[in-house]
C-alpha cells in the first residue's frame, strides 16, 4: 500500500471532509476519492461511513486509523534517521514558538542553551529567575518538540544509548537531545525528588554526558517546620552553588519579590477556581500545558502574576457553560485530533481545572512569606500535591472537583509515569467514593507512537456519553423530588 495513500487516509479521518481534506493535502478532490476506493478494495472493508453531515470512520477504520498513523510516524522517522547516517540532513532543530509569556522565556532558553539550567518541573525557579538565568525543565523542551512532531527520532536516540523505552517518554526525548547534540551544553543542572522517578536517572545521565554540575534537593513526605528548613537549607546551598556557576551575586531583594510575586500569583490562582465553575473557559489541552508550565517554571515573574491576575478578571465576566466540567490530572496529550476535537474550546466538554496547576496552592495558608524566600519556596515545594503518599493528591483532586462542581474527572497514565500508574486506583477509588465519576486513560502526553489514539477517542468518548446520561438522570431525579413537594 501506498504511503502517501495512508497519508491521505489519515488526514481525511481528522478533518471528515473531502473538500477540506484535499485542499489541506493540495490534491484534487477526485485523486483523494479514488484514493480512498482504491484503500477499501486492497483492505476489504469500508474505511468511512457516509452521513449527511460528512463522513466518520466505520468501526475498522478506527483501529485501522490508529496502526495508518503509527506506519506514517514510523515511516518517516526511519527516512530521517538513515538520512542522518549517510550525513543528507542536518542535527539541528530549529523551533518557532508563539512570542507570548512562555514563548518568551522559552525562547530566551534556546537563544542562549549554554547559560540556562535545566531543572526538574517541580523545583523552585525564584533563586535563578533572581540570578537573571533561565530555567527549562524536561516537560518544557519535549512538549515543544512533540508540538512540532519531531519527537520520535529524540526518543529513538536516547533509545539507542540504552535508555529504555518504558521510562518517561519527556525525559527520553530529552535525553536523546542531548545525545544528538542538538542541544549544547548548560551551565547547571538542579532537580529535587518531588514526584517524577525518573528525575534521578535523567539527571545523573546528562551530567555525566554534559560534564555539567548537578544539584540535588531531597524533598521529606513530612510537612512539619523540621523539613521545611530542612529543605531551605538545601536550597540556599543551590542558591550559593548557581552563584558560583554563573559567576553573579544574588540580589536578595530580587529574590524576595519574586517570591513575593509567586505567593500572590497562587493565591489568585486559588481565588480563581470557584469563578472557573459553569464558565466557558475556551479553553484546550495545549493552553493547559502551557499554562502548566507557566506555573512552575516562570512562577515569580511579572508575566505570570499579571496572567493570574487577569484571569480572575476574565473568568468574572465569562459566559455560562452548560457543558460537561472535568477535572483533569497530569499533563494532557494536547497533540491527539481526535481528542482535541472533543475537548478544546468545545461548547459540550471542557477541562475545567488540572492537578498540574493546582499542585503548589497552599489554600490552609502559609507559615512563612516572602520575607523569608527560602523557607518559603521550601514550605511550597513540601507541602505540595504531587510530593509524599498519593492519597495526598487524591485530596488535591476531589478539592478541585468539589469547587467547580465537576461532572467527572480524567485520570492520564502518561506513558512511564509510575507515581501517576500507581496512584490512579486510589485517586479514582477516592473521586468516584465522593460522587465523581472518574475515567483512567493510558496514553502519552509527548510521544504519539505510543498512544492509540482510535481506543482513546473512543473510551473518553463514551465517558462523556455517560457523564451526560448522569447528568440527565439527576436533573429528572432533581425535577421529581421538586415535584413531590
Amino acid at each position: 500500500m501506498r504511503i502517501d495513500y495512508l497519508r491521505y487516509f489519515k488526514r481525511l479521518a481528522e478533518v471528515g471532509n473531502y473538500t477540506k481534506a484535499s485542499q489541506d493535502l493540495f490534491i484534487a478532490q477526485p485523486t483523494l476519492s479514488l484514493a480512498i476506493k482504491r484503500m477499501e478494495e486492497q483492505l476489504g472493508f469500508p474505511l468511512f461511513d457516509r452521513t449527511k453531515n460528512g463522513i466518520r470512520l466505520t468501526e475498522s477504520g478506527q483501529v485501522f486509523y490508529e496502526f495508518a498513523s503509527r506506519c506514517i510516524d514510523d515511516y518517516e522517522t526511519g527516512v530521517r534517521l538513515a538520512q542522518e547516517k549517510q550525513g543528507q540532513i542536518s542535527t539541528s532543530l530549529r523551533l518557532g514558538t508563539i512570542y507570548a509569556m512562555q514563548g518568551k522565556f522559552f525562547s530566551r532558553a534556546l537563544d542562549d542553551f549554554g547559560d540556562a539550567v535545566v531543572t526538574s518541573i517541580w523545583l523552585p525557579s525564584e533563586p535563578f529567575l533572581a540570578l537573571g538565568t533561565n530555567p527549562v525543565c524536561a516537560e518544557a523542551l519535549a512538549g515543544f518538540v512533540a508540538a512540532a512532531k519531531s519527537e520520535a527520532g529524540f526518543a529513538a536516540e536516547a533509545e539507542a544509548c540504552g535508555i529504555p523505552p518504558t521510562s518517561c517518554s519527556y525525559h527520553r526525548v530529552l535525553l536523546g537531545m542531548a545525545a544528538s547534540n542538538v542541544l549544547e551544553s548548560p551551565r547547571m543542572l538542579a532537580s529535587c525528588s518531588v514526584a517524577c522517578d525518573a528525575n534521578n536517572l535523567t539527571f545523573k545521565a546528562l551530567s555525566r554526558y554534559w560534564g555539567t554540575p548537578h544539584f540535588y534537593v531531597d524533598v521529606p513526605y513530612e510537612t512539619d517546620e523540621a523539613s521545611i528548613r530542612y529543605v531551605a537549607d538545601q536550597l540556599r546551598e543551590m542558591t550559593h552553588q548557581a552563584e558560583e556557576v554563573f559567576g553573579r551575586r544574588l540580589d536578595e531583594e530580587a529574590l524576595v519579590a519574586c517570591v513575593d510575586r509567586t505567593n500572590r500569583t497562587l493565591d489568585n490562582l486559588w481565588r480563581a477556581l470557584p469563578l472557573r465553575r459553569g464558565r466557558y473557559l475556551a479553553s484546550d489541552m495545549g493552553l493547559e500545558m502551557q499554562e502548566a508550565l507557566a506555573e512552575h517554571l516562570w512562577l515569580g515573574t511579572p508575566d505570570t502574576l499579571a496572567m493570574s491576575e487577569q484571569q480572575l478578571d476574565d473568568f468574572a465576566h465569562a459566559d455560562s457553560y452548560q457543558g460537561l466540567n472535568l477535572v483533569w490530572a497530569h499533563t494532557p496529550p494536547f497533540f491527539l485530533d481526535s481528542l482535541k476535537r472533543l475537548l478544546n474550546q468545545s461548547m459540550e466538554a471542557q477541562i475545567v481545572a488540572s492537578d498540574m496547576l493546582y499542585d503548589q496552592v497552599l489554600p490552609e495558608g502559609r507559615a512563612f512569606g516572602a520575607d523569608q524566600p527560602f523557607e518559603s519556596m521550601a514550605e511550597r515545594l513540601v507541602r505540595c500535591g504531587f510530593n509524599g503518599p498519593a492519597d495526598r493528591r487524591a485530596a488535591r483532586l476531589l478539592e478541585l472537583a468539589r469547587a467547580t462542581a465537576a461532572d467527572g474527572a480524567v485520570v492520564f497514565c502518561h506513558w512511564g509515569c509510575k507515581e501517576t500508574a500507581g496512584a490512579a486506583q486510589l485517586i479514582s477509588s477516592t473521586l468516584e467514593e465522593a460522587g465523581f465519576p472518574t475515567l483512567v486513560l493510558d496514553g502519552d502526553g509527548c510521544d504519539r507512537s505510543n498512544d492509540l489514539e482510535g481506543q482513546m477517542s473512543t473510551r473518553l468518548t463514551a465517558f462523556l456519553e455517560m457523564l451526560r446520561a448522569r447528568r440527565a438522570e439527576l436533573a429528572a431525579e432533581g425535577a421529581g423530588h421538586g415535584q413531590a413537594r
